[in-house]
């Protein structure tokens, strides 16, 4: 099977896991935001946010290390697995002490530290999962890394409809997610010792120290990129309250939801762009050029759409209770843009050994972060916050590209890509205005339909992209 087919199928088969996911949560989400309210959803999304952040301390970049080695000589999998395995039962304890130290120091209600205890056990579960999706990935089986998200979706979706029809508090909705998490936890752990390989038993602890040493940089790497991406809305429940963070996490699931696309494609290339590194620098520049440019022709016009129509999207989506959320979505939308746009740098810097400097480049992120909240929050709010998202994402990209520029040439990728992407996103952002009262479906299938065919005529696609996608397609 070429690399090409052998992306496509990934890729395919992660899409198909993350559509499920996507569309199951959509409706999950919605379900329970509406029935929960804007002050039970800011709780909830509250305890997510805040045990993501410290709960990565239960990986600290383990799982991207494992994958990345594992893809480049799969025989070390049973030492990898086995070590990390035991790493991470010490750092799962040790999460969860300095959870409960942070959320009683900071006075939540006794509901919100029980809501933050059920979430962050969910999220140590999921930190297991993940270590046996690196196996997945390290060896190119994104089909059972799929199958654990549509699960996940379906398990979801059963126990949001069951909670609601029996009038369950918001208790009990944090349980649904340590529930459905575990499960996904002892699906992935037989498959992966069924399918791929066992762990081997025995402590290295040369070999902890090593690892441990080298996977910091991907861990302060996540950590600062959750910084910045999540402490937004711990500052908002502290400054603005619970309902002010329910108005702004209704628009930021949106935009989780988004990220799916970028995700699939990235993960997929991870293992490539890895090995590539090892056997053939100009396969590698091949690749992540191509990445960048799909990427980047899929982004904007999801903005331009997305501003537009934001009001349409949250009115049908939530009700006149989040009419707040327009704005913040509307602002939001670009950080996802942009969000697109990184995603190939950032994994290309991992993928090459270049995880340090990845790391001093969100950290520099993380702070501008920071900082821009405690300033726009004040200000403006929610949407002090969506802006201040923004802003980091823009400033991470362009040190990102500023520095891979450094070693290849990628002036094309602002004469080419981007100019011509927007020359289309604005005939396509116009057709909008002009016919945005009729069908939204049809409204936004007319627009996609209009933003390539545009793109086509000035010459957005190569001779090259259309001979990448037919061998994608087998032709």
């Amino acid at each position: 099977m070429t690399t090409v087919r052998k992306i496509a199928r990934n890729s395919l088969f992660l899409l198909s896991g993350q559509i499920v996911n996507l569309v199951f949560g959509f409706f999950y989400f919605v379900y329970m935001a509406r029935y929960l309210g804007a002050e039970d959803l800011g709780v909830l999304s509250l305890a997510l946010s805040l045990s993501i952040i410290i709960g990565l301390l239960g990986d600290i970049g383990l799982s991207s290390l494992m994958a990345r080695e594992v893809s480049r000589n799969q025989s070390l999998a049973p030492k990898y697995l086995g070590n990390i395995f035991f790493i991470k039962v010490i750092l799962a304890i040790v999460t969860f002490g300095v959870v409960a130290t942070v959320t009683n120091i900071l006075g939540y209600s006794e509901q919100t530290i029980k809501v933050i205890y059920l979430i962050t056990l969910s999220n140590i579960a999921t930190s297991f999962t993940q270590t046996f999706n690196s196996i997945f990935q390290a060896f190119e089986r994104f089909e059972y890394q799929s199958i654990g998200m549509i699960l996940n979706s379906t398990l979801m979706l059963i126990g949001i409809f069951f909670a609601v029809k029996h009038n369950f508090d918001l208790i009990y909705f944090a349980f649904i997610y340590l529930i459905v998490n575990v499960i996904i936890l002892v699906y992935s752990f037989i498959f992966c010792l069924w399918k791929f390989t066992i762990p081997s038993l025995k402590i290295d602890w040369i070999f902890w120290k090593q690892t441990i040493l080298e996977s910091i940089p991907f861990w302060l790497n996540s950590v600062f990129v959750v910084i910045y991406f999540k402490v937004d809305m711990v500052m908002l429940s502290t400054m603005d309250g619970d309902t002010v963070v329910g108005w702004y996490a209704a628009s930021y699931r949106l935009i989780d939801a988004l990220g799916f696309i970028p995700a699939v494609l990235m993960s997929t290339m991870y293992p490539v762009f890895s090995k590539f590194h090892i056997s053939s620098k100009e396969s590698l520049e091949f690749a992540f050029k191509k990445s960048f440019k799909f990427l980047t022709i899929l982004a904007i016009p999801i903005g331009i759409g997305t501003t537009l129509l934001a009001e349409n999207i949250i009115l049908s989506i939530y009700g006149s209770e989040y009419t707040p959320s327009v704005i913040a979505l509307q602002i939001l939308i670009w950080a996802s843009v942009l969000s697109f746009i990184n995603y190939t740098p950032a994994t290309y810097l991992t993928s090459t050994n270049k995880q340090r400097m990845l790391m001093i480049l969100t950290f520099m992120g993380a702070i501008l972060n920071v900082v821009l909240n405690f300033i726009l929050i004040p200000l403006l709010s929610y949407n002090g916050a969506a802006i201040a998202t923004v802003c980091t994402e823009l400033v991470v990209g362009l040190l990102m590209i500023n520095r891979i520029h450094r070693v290849q040439d990628l002036s094309f990728l602002f004469s080419d890509v981007i100019f011509k992407s927007l020359i289309a996103g604005i005939f396509m952002g116009i057709f909008i205005l002009f016919f945005r009262d009729y069908s939204f479906i049809l409204l936004i299938l007319s627009a996609a339909i209009l933003y390539f065919i545009v793109l086509y005529i000035i010459n957005g696609f190569e001779k090259e992209d259309i001979n990448l996608f037919n061998q994608a397609l087998g032709r």
